[in-house]
C-alpha cells in the first residue's frame, strides 16, 4: 500500500480536521455528556478552542476551562472562569473534558487527575 501525497485522507474535505472533531463532538454529547449540559473543559490552545465550539452545536457548554497558562488563568472564555488544576475540587463536580494535543501532556493530566480523585471514564476523558 502506498501513502502518496493524492491519497484521498489527504485531499478529502471528509476527512479534515474539523470534521474529526465534529464526531468526537456528537459522540461525546450523545454519550459522556448525555445527561448535561454543561462541562468542564482542560485546555484551551487549538484542539481546545475547536472541541468547545464544537461541542456548543449540541447545547453543550463549559462551565470553568482549566488551562496552566498563566496569562489565561482568572480570566473568562465564553463565560466560564479559567481555573488551574488544583481548583477542580473547589468547583461543583462535573464531567471533565480533555483537549489537549500531546501524549505527554495528557499522561500528566491523567496523573493530576488521579490524584483529585478523578476516574477517567467515569469522571473525565481525553477527547484530543
Amino acid at each position: 500500500m502506498t501513502d502518496t501525497p493524492g491519497r484521498l485522507s489527504r485531499t478529502s474535505p471528509t476527512y479534515a480536521l474539523e470534521r474529526f472533531t465534529a464526531c468526537k463532538a456528537a459522540f461525546l454529547a450523545t454519550s459522556f455528556l448525555k445527561d448535561t449540559r454543561t462541562y468542564i473543559l482542560w485546555g484551551y490552545g487549538d484542539t481546545g478552542k475547536t472541541l468547545r465550539q464544537a461541542l456548543l452545536a449540541h447545547g453543550k457548554v463549559p462551565s470553568h476551562i482549566v488551562e496552566i497558562h498563566p496569562g489565561r488563568l482568572g480570566n473568562r472564555i465564553h463565560n466560564a472562569p479559567v481555573i488551574p488544576p488544583e481548583d477542580l475540587v473547589r468547583v461543583p463536580r462535573s464531567r471533565v473534558v480533555v483537549s489537549v494535543a500531546g501524549v505527554q501532556a495528557r499522561q500528566e493530566i491523567r496523573q493530576v487527575m488521579g490524584r483529585l480523585g478523578f476516574v477517567e471514564v467515569r469522571d473525565f476523558v481525553c477527547a484530543a
